[in-house]
């Protein structure tokens, strides 16, 4: 198979997205997941999760037995592996367009993603770790306020808390709590290029959250927010990112935008913000043709 693309996470938001635009557009496609899965695709591959000390070898296993000339991970936990495997990736002649290993440990960890970002003047969450007391957590946020996984993906295991007995009952760990933001929320899709320029900024507001006022986006429109674009970029910059970046901000009431998280991949509302996915098909046309050359 020549010209072709390798996508990972194909059964999950961001990926079937990924699918859906190159095959929509002619570039056969190599699909993993941890599971069978129905999106449909030239190539697929059931590979270890993240965690599993077999994933990095099966992974290169599969570039090196394909040859693609461009990765595109979707899945978060993946993102610290691939990224630190970014020299010997690309020796195989496979592109990956992804964000240093620093800049995605601090995205994929939460609280220091808020720590770091108010540290440079953007604005963030109030936040605490699960160290602190829950007394003290009242006082400080009121409620509601809400608690998350500290490293996890998206919307999923946010917990909104009304009342002291409510936040008491709270027995997860590895969790942060931070202030409920109450305005509305926007996903901002970037395309960072390698000097750290915005290449492409598209802003979607979430319509319609899977949890009501908290979770995942089931509905989303696309909207002219400039200076969420702006907040965006900036986040993108303290960090020194590069590739598809998927933002969340909210708004306090006054309109204040503050910035939720930063996932260091495509989004999965991505097919509403194609330009993002544009940028990456760019990447891929360039490298075929340095490769037909060669």
């Amino acid at each position: 198979m020549t010209g072709h693309i390798l996508i990972t996470g194909i059964g999950g938001p961001a990926g079937r997205s990924a699918v859906t635009y190159f095959r929509r557009n002619g570039v056969p496609v190599i699909g993993t997941d941890i599971r069978e899965v129905e999106t449909p695709v030239e190539s697929f591959y059931v590979i270890p999760p993240a965690g599993d000390p077999l994933f990095a070898a099966t992974l290169l296993g599969i570039i090196k037995k394909e040859r693609p000339s461009l990765l595109i991970p979707t899945v978060s936990e993946e993102l610290p592996i691939i990224s630190r495997l970014k020299r010997p990736i690309e020796g195989e002649g496979c592109t990956v367009l992804i964000s240093p290993p620093a800049a995605v440990d601090i995205a994929n960890d939460k609280l220091k993603t808020a720590m770091i970002m108010a540290g440079h003047g953007i604005p963030v969450p109030v936040s605490f770790d699960e160290k602190t007391s829950r007394e003290f957590i009242a006082k400080e946020l009121s409620f509601p306020l809400l608690s998350k996984p500290r490293v996890g993906r998206g919307g999923r295991g946010v917990a909104i808390y009304r009342n002291l007995e409510e936040l008491f009952k709270e027995t997860r760990t590895g969790l942060i709590f931070q202030e409920f933001i109450p305005g509305e929320e926007f996903d901002v899709n970037l395309f960072i290029g390698r000097r750290g320029e915005t290449v492409d900024g598209v802003v979607l507001e979430k319509t319609l959250l899977k949890e009501g006022i908290i979770g995942n986006a089931v509905a989303v429109e696309r909207v002219e927010r400039e200076d969420l674009v702006q907040l965006g970029a900036k986040a993108a910059h303290v960090l020194a990112m590069e590739g598809p970046l998927d933002i969340d901000i909210r708004l306090r009431w006054d309109g204040t935008p503050v910035l939720l998280e930063i996932n260091a991949r495509l989004g999965g509302n991505v097919l509403s913000a194609e330009e993002i996915l544009e940028g990456l098909f760019v990447t891929w046309e360039k490298k075929e043709r340095i490769d037909v050359h060669l």
